[in-house]
């Protein structure tokens, strides 16, 4: 095996992230055929394996610096996957303009997780969205929400996940 192998960086915490990273890519696919059932579970499904592989990390000594970098694999599941429910979901321009903020807003979230050295992580943890967007969009069958709802949403995700407040890892 060469010095740069992909087996030698690769820890039973990156197979999660991976799970995480393809249960993301699902919940595209299955919004892009109109699926938001399948793909909201999905998105759950990726919530789920970011918040266990975080656990297996640290229950095997740690992270690494190969898994912190896998972290931006986030930005599919919990920045892209929301942004593209959105705006399948709710096709207007207000809710492409939120979608797009709210993407840009998730990669500066991981990108400053990224290279802090807190304790605490600093704004709302952008796994979060694999939950808000789903619990809405099952929501929406008990409770009339305007086709604003989603958008603003989007909104106010990015503003929580951009402020510093501090959330323990």
């Amino acid at each position: 095996m060469g010095q740069y192998s992909i087996i030698k960086y690769l820890k039973i915490a990156d197979v999660v992230t991976l799970l995480s990273l393809l249960s993301g890519f699902a919940a595209i696919i299955y919004f892009s055929h109109g699926n938001f059932f399948n793909g909201s579970l999905a998105l759950v499904a990726a919530a789920f394996f970011d918040w266990i592989d975080g656990k297996v990390a640290r229950a095997l000594g740690g992270g690494t610096d190969f898994g912190k970098a896998l972290d931006f694999s986030d930005l599919v599941s919990f920045g892209v996957a929301p942004a593209f429910l959105i705006s399948t979901l709710v096709p207007n321009y207000f809710s492409y303009f939120s979608a797009g903020i709210f993407l840009a807003a998730s990669l500066l979230r991981l990108a400053r997780f990224n290279i802090t050295k807190e304790d605490a992580s600093l704004g709302m943890p952008t796994t979060f969205n694999g939950i808000i967007f789903p619990v809405m969009y099952f929501a929406q069958n008990y409770f009339y929400f305007t086709s604003y709802a989603f958008p603003i949403a989007a909104l106010v995700s990015s503003a929580l996940m951009l402020s510093s407040f501090r959330v323990g890892k």
